[in-house]
């Protein structure tokens, strides 16, 4: 009897609570998965994802990168703290990195429960990327005779992502400034169509800014121009990992 009245109890629920929900996997197996690309096989990446390219980039072992955000429809940054920008839930961020070929990609994600990273490793032909291990590839790509391009681990993203409370290190207030930094180390050209901070706030992208930093172009307090190129070097490349903590 018991049974019978689970069955009818389970019979009296409506259709859709009786199914069971879907739930995507996280990360995604593949690359093409995470989609950046409109046509994988034009690698041609779809026109709501906004390029960008920090004036002072992370030195990775000489590679070239691009870099895109994607946020969700209908919603925006809002910058109203201008040193912790916040994202909504959705906002991903894809990195592409190349020597000879593509060797990587990293993706970060904003999920319900915190952000999130995974790095997916290209084939020889660029046919297709894979998820990278959690632990990461020591030795992945062959840069120059036995130099290798390592893949981190999703730890070490962490390490670096999570050192302060900005999650994004290269999608910031200063970073994006229209007043790039002539003199900056390893800089790397503005590409086509990459977004700097006056057409994002324009767009309605990011918002909150205070008015004297949405005119596009703030730049670091410093006494000379090296000293203004050495500073962000610094913050560029070594703050994110020596935190308040006294970690690594």
């Amino acid at each position: 009897m018991k049974n019978a009245f689970a069955l009818m109890a389970l019979a009296s629920l409506p259709l859709a609570a009786s199914r069971l929900t879907a739930v995507e996997p996280w990360p995604a197996p593949t690359l093409r998965d995470t989609g950046l690309y409109e046509d994988w096989d034009a690698k041609a990446v779809g026109p709501e994802k906004i390029r960008f390219s920090p004036q002072y980039p992370l030195w990775t072992d000489g590679a070239i990168k691009t870099r895109w955000m994607e946020l969700p429809p209908g919603t925006f940054v809002d910058a109203s703290d201008p040193d912790n920008w916040q994202f909504p839930v959705g906002t991903k961020f894809w990195k592409e990195f190349r020597f000879a070929r593509r060797a990587e990609t990293r993706l970060i994600e904003h999920t319900a429960d915190g952000w999130k990273y995974a790095t997916y490793v290209w084939s020889d032909d660029e046919s297709e990327a894979v998820l990278a291990p959690e632990r990461g590839i020591a030795r992945s790509v062959v840069i120059r005779d036995t130099v290798r391009h390592g893949i981190p681990s999703r730890s070490d993203c962490k390490s670096c992502h999570e050192g302060s409370p900005a999650r994004i290190l290269g999608f910031s207030t200063l970073q994006l400034s229209d007043d790039r930094d002539p003199n900056a180390p390893h800089a790397e050209p503005l590409l086509d169509g990459a977004m700097t901070l006056r057409a994002l706030v324009q767009r309605g992208i990011v918002r909150g800014l205070p008015a004297h930093l949405a005119a596009g172009a703030p730049r670091i307090a410093a006494s000379t121009p090296t000293a203004r190129a050495a500073l962000w070097y610094l913050h560029g490349n070594c703050s994110y990992f020596h935190t308040l903590s006294g970690e690594l």
